[in-house]
């Protein structure tokens, strides 16, 4: 038994801060709370217990601060951590870091017979292909494992915004043209900011505070519009389709070699997409489904991975409804992947009753839940950030549109309420 003096402090973490509203109010950690540094130089980058841990040394940290990438953010919760958006900016936003973490992977699931899931797969991969067209070269790759060409040829393209906004765009591309009358409405324009008269101040002043962080990283995320399709459709050098048809076996040796190829570029970034996981239109009902063959084979694209340190990484989608309760899903959920969504249609008499009180205000009819079950990395450090029915989602032509979620109230009920106080 051993004894110590009164007033000496038990070594420790202290207490961990948690914002009421991760989705709005989430800033950076600061100083004094950010991850602790060991004493053997070692930077834990996630929880105690999961088994994806990939501990970072401060070698291989300093080579991470060596590779710019123009789909590189650092993480808002994490000052160690490098994100790359998914495609979709409120899922970025619910995910706490500003993104998903690099050498992490995320699930969404989903309910229902809708494809919202596969809506935000295509988002994921559209964002890599436009970083390379933006860049004029290719600086990310990307693996649809069980999808065919056609995939490819069903990408979304950036959102080019509405008649006002496109006449704004172009205003703007006129005025960065150098000719006298340009530079004559140059200096009015400098005269009326000095007045106070710039028609544009009133919209300035409206500017989010994400605003700089958007004019720092400008391609790192995107609004696409699911209407359109990437042109010309992204070819062999940019992405990567692996058929399921010889088993996993064969799926992990051709995902090892098409990583190993790409990332000799050393400007180059993996982005690994499974859409529709263990469905059976695409998986069939044998093999494929089966419980260990399923872990055994997420495993082994860990392993993969984590072999490349601030290189990779994996976003799938899966039917909940088809594997609820089972051991596969458990499994999916609480072991294998880092982050975890779910996607929960409004049952049809919800959808009626928004469509009775938003009649004169369709922008606020939502189409169902956003579940968080699991964040990168910080569930895995023990925080609990599990949200159930807090969040509600939009799928629209622009964008997938998340808010916090709130119960509509019919007027006739709110009068109902009022006379019966009287």
């Amino acid at each position: 038994m051993s004894f110590r003096r009164r007033g000496d402090v038990v070594g420790g973490r202290g207490p961990v801060p948690m914002a009421s509203n991760p989705m709005l109010n989430r800033t950076a950690a600061p100083a004094g709370m950010r991850t602790p540094m060991t004493r053997t130089g070692i930077i834990p980058t996630r929880g105690e217990g999961h088994p994806n841990i990939s501990p970072v040394s401060l070698d291989q940290k300093s080579k991470e601060d060596v590779f710019k990438h123009l789909g590189l953010k650092p993480s808002i919760a994490l000052s160690n951590i490098n994100c790359v958006s998914t495609g979709t900016k409120d899922i970025d936003t619910i995910l706490i870091h500003g993104g998903l973490p690099v050498n992490c992977s995320l699930l969404i699931e989903e309910d229902g017979n809708t494809d919202f899931s596969g809506i935000l797969l295509k988002r994921y991969v559209s964002q890599g292909i436009v970083q390379n067209r933006k860049e004029g070269k290719i600086v990310n790759h990307c693996i649809a494992v069980g999808m065919e060409s056609n995939f490819g040829n069903e990408l979304p393209d950036i959102y080019a915004g509405n008649s006002k906004e496109r006449k704004k765009k172009l205003v703007r591309e006129q005025e960065g043209k150098m000719s006298v009358s340009n530079i004559n409405a140059g200096n009015d324009l400098k005269i009326a900011w000095r007045y106070k008269k710039d028609p544009l101040a009133k919209e300035d002043d409206s500017i989010s505070s994400n605003a700089s962080d958007d004019s720092k990283y400008p391609d790192y995320n995107h609004d696409f519009d699911i209407t359109s399709k990437i042109t010309p459709s992204p070819g062999p050098t940019e992405i990567s389709y692996i058929r399921l048809d010889g088993g996993y076996d064969h799926v992990i040796f051709e995902i090892k070699k098409t990583v190993e190829r790409e990332l000799k570029d050393k400007n180059k970034m993996i982005r690994i997409a499974i859409p529709y996981m263990l469905n059976p239109m695409v998986y069939g009902c044998e093999d494929l489904v089966e419980f260990h063959s399923v872990v055994r084979f997420l495993y082994e694209l860990r392993r993969i991975i984590n072999s490349y340190t601030g290189r990779i990484t994996l976003m799938a989608s899966t039917s909940s409804e088809l594997f609820e309760g089972t051991n596969v899903l458990c499994s999916l959920e609480n072991l294998i992947f880092d982050g975890v969504l779910r996607l929960v249609p409004f049952p049809h008499e919800l959808n009626i009753l928004m469509e009775k009180v938003y009649k004169t205000q369709r922008e606020k009819i939502k189409q169902g839940y956003v579940d968080v079950y699991r964040v990168p990395i910080l569930s895995g450090m023990g925080l609990m950030e599990k949200r159930l029915k807090e969040y509600s989602f939009k799928n629209s032509k622009s964008k997938f549109h998340i808010e916090q979620w709130s119960i509509p109230v019919e007027e006739e009920d709110v009068d109902e309420k009022k006379n019966s106080e009287f």
